[in-house]
């Protein structure tokens, strides 16, 4: 382990000498490479290594750890196949240098080597094992073959090595993300960015995350936080004009996307998004010249050809329209969309038949189709509801666990029919609902469902519990946070306005649920008595110009107490 930990300093610190032998200039020259590489001046830094490299007297510690550098400084500049070269010399060398074969490895990843990476990466890990940024970074070549499990473990190993570092928690995050737990990737993107918030990487992500969750809103201020720092990257226009037009705000999509078709006039995908977003807004002409652009660009993108025949209907060419819908229900014969426009071609035709099959297809598709649900009753035909799916086991409180369309669970209750809690997993398993709690006073409207999460991968025979915190006045899950990992427990502490959930590892995040309440005192969420706020309508307000009363505090009672009675 001492040859291990010299490496490690080698790597930061090249002015130290190895051996006695080696010449003054070769040392100089490699003080000299340690200085540009970490200046970020690679150039030159591969000059002075070249130069230190020349000596004949250099031992090969020494020289190992000065190709170890070079290796690094060609990587910088994006050179993986000659940096692999130095590392391949390093390894020769010196082959107990932990270092070399983690920086190998990620050449090797940038190459698209992923398999190969995995074995330099655990040759890491086993000379050091505890190199966190080798965890991360064979999480990163397990992602990339897509083995999101082993991944996780990696990167969960990553972040407890590193728990201030940010790098790791985005990895998680990610992850989490692959493995369909959107909220788990949020909570890690957002960990990283409390402890950095400058990186752009986990703020992409959780800006795709929040997309996913619906709340197009809190993606739409990370990716206008992105674009303050990167203002020249068409993707990140594109995210947020798609964001906006999720929001129903189309001028601002209007206005992003084009920044992003200027920034990359050969993006179909943008030409659709603004087409789609002038078609929603009635401006036909040019959504028509839009998805017209699209189209030739990618004459195979479905959704261009959906809402180009819509268009077409719009303007009055339905036989145009027809042969649009036509090709793009041909290419994706279950895109729900293309089939509802098919349908309304054929009822402007007056092909009444062949409009319901399509509207009732088009259901099949995607039961949630309002628009052919609609379009069906106003043509006379039945449609049952959909039905429900069996629920897996007894109700719990009235919550009930089923099982959806793309294998995942979520909960339900006939007292709140417009929410569904979608049940992330994290072991395996069947979910169970455990518990059900309304909160009151200034958090009311909140409830907490906690369930069993599947079991402990770790073979300890406990369950995963966790507790999806639900807003009932919003109709929405405001987070799924941990309860309990086996026999460890999260510590959860309330606040007026929040609560804020460690982790079993001792990771802390914060959920605000309501906005903080200020009292006329200017003590907002410091002011924990239950008599100074009282509930008005849908959000606490402050009691209008009379000083609270000191209240007799209940013996053993605190602030969980209190929300809860």
């Amino acid at each position: 382990m001492r040859s291990v930990a010299f490496a490690i300093i080698g790597l930061f610190m090249a002015a130290a000498p190895a051996v006695h032998a080696a010449t003054e200039d070769s040392v100089l020259r490699a003080r000299e490479g340690a200085a540009n590489l970490l200046r970020g001046k690679y150039e030159a830094a591969i000059t002075s290594f070249d130069e230190a490299l020349k000596s004949d007297q250099l031992a090969d510690v020494r020289r190992a750890n000065i190709l170890n550098d070079r290796g690094v400084a060609k990587w910088r500049l994006k050179q993986p196949k000659e940096a692999i070269a130095d590392f391949n010399k390093s390894v020769e060398l010196f082959p107990d240098y932990a270092i070399v074969y983690n920086n190998r490895g990620n050449a090797l990843l940038e190459l698209g080597e992923a398999e190969q990476a995995v074995f330099d990466f655990t040759r890491a890990i086993e000379l050091a094992p505890s190199y966190g940024a080798a965890f991360n970074n064979r999480g990163n070549a397990y992602m990339a073959l897509e083995k999101t499990e082993e991944a996780l473990k990696d990167f969960r190993k990553a972040v407890q090595l590193m728990p201030t570092n940010a790098v790791p928690y985005n990895g998680r995050g990610k992850a989490h993300a692959n493995l369909g737990r959107p909220f788990a990737g949020v909570r890690d993107f957002s960990r990283a960015l409390a402890l950095n918030a400058k990186y752009s990487g986990a703020r992409h992500n959780r800006g795709a995350a929040y997309m996913k969750l619906g709340r197009d809103s809190a993606a739409v201020r990370d990716y206008t936080e992105l674009i303050a720092q990167r203002p020249d990257q068409a993707d990140l226009y594109f995210a947020r004009g798609s964001a906006y037009s999720r929001t129903r705000r189309y001028n601002s999509a209007v206005k992003d996307l084009s920044k992003a078709i200027s920034l990359n006039p050969e993006d179909s995908q943008a030409y659709t998004e603004r087409g789609t977003a002038y078609l929603r807004v009635k401006q036909l002409a040019k959504a028509r010249d839009d998805l017209s652009t699209a189209l030739d660009i990618d004459p195979e993108n479905v959704k261009a050809l959906a809402e180009r025949a819509a268009v077409h209907l719009l303007l009055g060419a339905p036989e145009e329209g027809l042969a649009d819908a036509e090709k793009a229900v041909s290419l994706n014969p279950k895109h729900a969309r293309a089939l509802v426009v098919r349908a309304q071609v054929y009822q402007k035709l007056e092909r009444v038949d062949d409009a319901v099959k399509d509207y009732q297809a088009a259901l099949e598709a995607d039961p949630r189709q309002t628009l052919a649900r609609a379009r069906l009753k106003k043509l006379g035909i039945t449609i049952p509801p959909p039905p429900r799916p069996e629920p897996l086991g007894e109700p719990v409180r009235g919550w009930v666990v089923s099982e959806t369309g793309d294998g995942g669970y979520v909960a339900t209750n006939r007292r709140f029919p417009k929410v569904r809690v979608r049940l992330e997993m994290y072991g395996p398993g069947v979910p169970q609902i455990i518990d059900w709690k309304v909160m009151k006073h200034t958090l009311r409207g909140i409830g907490l469902l906690r369930y069993r999460a599947g079991v402990l991968r770790d073979q300890s025979g406990g369950d995963y519990e966790y507790t999806a915190i639900v807003d009932l006045w919003k109709a929405k899950v405001a987070a799924v946070e941990p309860h309990a990992w086996g026999t460890r427990k999260s510590n959860w502490k309330w606040k007026i306005a929040s609560v804020v959930v460690t982790d079993p590892d001792g990771v802390a995040n914060e959920v605000t649920l309501r906005k903080a309440p200020v009292d006329s005192y200017g003590q907002g969420d410091q002011f924990w008595s239950s008599d100074n706020w009282f509930s008005q309508g849908r959000r606490p307000y402050p009691r209008p110009r009379q000083r609270p009363r000191p209240r007799r505090r209940q013996q053993g009672g605190d602030i969980f107490d209190w929300l809860f009675r």
